[in-house]
């Protein structure tokens, strides 16, 4: 899926800002009253992107279970006439359905995943519609991340219980965008990148929303600096398809920005570019005061500092896709990122999604992982010497041998040592 991106054939418009919010109890607790404005009496207002956990006072807010209402006015530009148009939400925390006016546009279920709408056959340029996003923060045993609902036998009152260890935040973390593309547009871009000797290699692939007839398809790879890298340049970075007519005339342009290199494990050595390279650095959270995990760019660049400040080479995306604008950061400055499966424990249901999610939000090439946290020791571990590498996630002295540096130490060392000789050389890391 691209993000929204302002390009020389397409405009986007961000929806930030405060919208109007309210919990769907009571009478709004069916989905008919969610197509009408939010009462009064009931709506308050809400920044987005952010959680509402910790916005407001209210435990009730705080430890609410089930759906809650996002609303805002919008109106499509009047320029817009001859374009199409989508809304785009780039996290909805867990489960969502997106209403355009009294019309069910879509529903989307993964917390920490972008979704989009079309909306050019329900509102026309110069319009005002009303946005109603409803988000539901329920978890089951195949949610990311997992959890179970109890209900009270006393008072029937629905408590969330957490499969995992960090709070379930909830809501619009994430930016909502409204954007324009025209008639004729490039809907998906994928690319394969390599290193051969000093050449970085760019395989490519372009998908429209439908037949080009007589147009072609152009690529153009730029450096950082704009100018067009040739066969012997640099490895950065910048990779413009555009649609021209057979005229001549420019349809549509998108750009991609992506790192050229290979990643690829050899021995007991984890290669970048055929280069050995040593992690590093942490497994993180997207928590933040006030704002729980609602993105910031303030936030993310003192993460950032943090990282470099510590000499930290890489991190872990514990325990769910991060925002794509961290990611790309990463790639930018140059910090190793682990994809981590967006589970807690073994959830086969989900493993084939994630992975093939996670190819198409992520142009570089990363590890990725396909557990987390799996229940197993490696005394019951069935499958450590399947793997290109692991990750050991342990945490002796803090979630074993609490406070006891020295026994940790020990302990510590004794699993490494087993699994160097399970795994015949390979890198764990």
């Amino acid at each position: 899926m691209q993000i929204a991106a302002v390009t020389s054939t397409r405009e986007v418009l961000s929806l930030d800002g405060i919208w109007r919010f309210a919990l769907a109890v009571e009478e709004l607790a069916e989905p008919l009253a969610w197509i009408k404005p939010l009462p009064q009496r009931r709506a308050r207002d809400i920044p987005v992107p952010a959680s509402y956990n910790d916005i407001f006072i209210e435990k009730e807010i705080h430890d609410h279970v089930g759906w809650a209402l996002y609303q805002q006015e919008v109106r499509v530009p009047r320029g817009w006439q001859q374009e199409r148009y989508f809304v785009r939400l780039d996290a909805a925390t867990h489960e969502a359905r997106v209403f355009i006016n009294d019309h069910l546009a879509t529903t989307h279920v993964g917390g920490y995943t972008p979704f989009e709408v079309e909306i050019t056959a329900y509102v026309r340029a110069g319009e005002k519609f009303c946005l109603t996003d409803a988000v539901n923060n329920e978890l089951t045993n195949e949610t990311i991340p997992p959890g179970k609902i109890e209900v009270s036998s006393l008072n029937a009152k629905r408590r969330q219980t957490y499969n995992h260890d960090f709070f379930n935040y909830a809501g619009l973390s994430r930016s909502v965008w409204l954007y324009s593309v025209p008639p004729s547009y490039i809907e998906d871009v994928t690319l394969v990148t390599g290193v051969n000797g000093t050449t970085g290699t760019i395989q490519y692939g372009a998908k429209t929303n439908g037949e080009i007839g007589s147009s072609r398809i152009n690529v153009v790879v730029r450096d950082e600096e704009g100018h067009v890298i040739t066969e012997a340049e640099g490895l950065k970075r910048c990779v413009t398809v555009n649609i021209r007519a057979s005229s001549g005339t420019l349809t549509d342009e998108y750009t991609v920005l992506a790192g050229i290199r290979t990643v690829e494990v050899r021995g007991n050595q984890f290669l970048i570019n055929s280069k050995p390279f040593y992690f590093t650095g942490f497994g993180m959270h997207e928590d933040h005061l006030v704002r729980g995990k609602g993105h910031d760019a303030v936030s993310m660049v003192y993460d950032f500092e943090l990282l470099a400040w510590t000499g930290a080479s890489s991190f872990r995306t514990s325990h769910y896709p991060y925002a794509e604008e961290v990611m790309d950061f990463a790639d930018r400055h140059g910090i190793v990122v682990i994809d981590e499966t967006a589970a807690v424990g073994l959830n086969l249901a989900m493993v084939s999604g994630i992975l093939e999610l996670t190819k198409e939000l992520d142009p570089s090439s990363r590890p990725v992982t396909f557990a987390n946290e799996s229940s197993s020791t490696y005394e019951t571990d069935q499958i450590a010497d399947l793997v290109d590498f692991l990750c050991l996630n342990r945490y002796y002295g803090w979630y074993r041998e609490t406070g006891d540096l020295k026994t940790a130490e020990v302990l510590f060392e004794e699993e490494l040592c087993y699994l160097s000789l399970l795994r015949s050389m390979a890198p764990i890391r």
